[in-house]
């Protein structure tokens, strides 16, 4: 048994099995989040949207990233297959600098900060929880934010990666490089906002224009921080999945939330509007025939009061 541990490990070692281990590891946690993804918006068409179905679905995209994150993280440690291109991406980057795109790349890195999105994540808490006038979207939001930090901050020190070589960075960085928190940050404050403000639901305009403003500054944010010669490759990729994951951990927790509300307040933490009573539901009439059960008598009053969808 003993020998079996020792080859085991032995083969984790070496870099081809590493990179065998990486591609299954990958390509399970990809497939894992598009299935999930694909079961959440086929049950949503089909008006299947209860919170187990939900959260169900919602656990196994956060597993599939967490999946993918650890074994960017494990890879990073060992030095294995994955890192294989952060020298490369670096290299290009310091060959491709120019003093206008550092002066923007400074300002932009300086915005993204760990404090200066904490700033932000309080200030629109507050607006969002005013406008609101619930306190639960602003802790959402600051919530998110703050657990994605202390993720990052614990796997920093238990990984303990060196930063690239002080003669490739523009800015000063003396804490260690895996993950990103600009980009762990930046990521789960564009979350946590487009859960808030209800432009992360599908199907609407909105929400697709949204998702692609925050995609794009998070790829900014990637990008000055590989430009300034403070992250390597994996960094940023390893920042963007936890952020993401925790994320995607605070969607199911609002989903469970909002399950527990009464009809009239279902949109408090989303801004989502409620579904209002259909004529379906008035008449007891489905599928052309009546139904097995009278219609329950509604008050003129309440005849567009919303109610949840489950």
């Amino acid at each position: 048994m003993r020998d079996a541990i020792d080859l085991v490990i032995n083969e984790v070692r070496t870099e081809a099995a590493t990179a065998e281990i990486a591609i299954w590891m990958l390509t399970v946690g990809v497939l894992a989040y598009t299935v999930a993804l694909g079961a959440e918006r086929w049950n949503r068409r089909r008006g299947d949207s209860t919170v187990t179905t939900v959260c169900g679905w919602g656990a196994v995209r956060v597993a599939a990233l967490l999946l993918m994150f650890t074994l960017l993280a494990v890879q990073v440690r060992l030095s294995g297959w994955v890192t294989g291109a952060d020298t490369a991406t670096l290299d290009w980057f310091v060959a491709h600098r120019s003093p206008g795109v550092t002066a923007a790349a400074v300002v932009i890195t300086d915005a993204a900060s760990p404090v200066g999105v904490a700033l932000v994540a309080v200030v629109t808490a507050a607006l969002v929880s005013w406008r609101r006038r619930s306190w639960e979207p602003g802790v959402l939001v600051v919530g998110i934010v703050a657990v994605a930090a202390a993720a990052s901050t614990i796997v920093k020190m238990i990984v303990a990666r060196s930063r690239p070589p002080t003669a490739s960075q523009l800015v000063t960085e003396t804490d260690w490089s895996f993950p990103s928190g600009h980009v762990t940050g930046i990521v789960a404050l564009a979350g946590a906002l487009l859960i808030v403000t209800g432009a992360g639901l599908p199907g609407r305009a909105r929400g697709a224009l949204a998702g692609t403003l925050a995609v794009l500054v998070v790829v900014v944010v990637a990008a000055t921080r590989l430009y300034l010669g403070v992250h390597w490759l994996t960094d940023v990729l390893g920042g963007a999945l936890l952020g993401g994951a925790v994320v995607a951990a605070g969607s199911c927790a609002v989903t469970a939330l909002a399950a527990r509300r009464p009809p009239g307040r279902a949109a408090e933490v989303t801004g989502a509007p409620a579904v209002p009573i259909s004529a379906v539901q008035i008449s007891g009439i489905e599928d052309g025939r009546p139904s097995d059960t009278p219609p329950m008598p509604h008050p003129v009053a309440d005849e567009h009061r919303p109610i949840s969808t489950g």
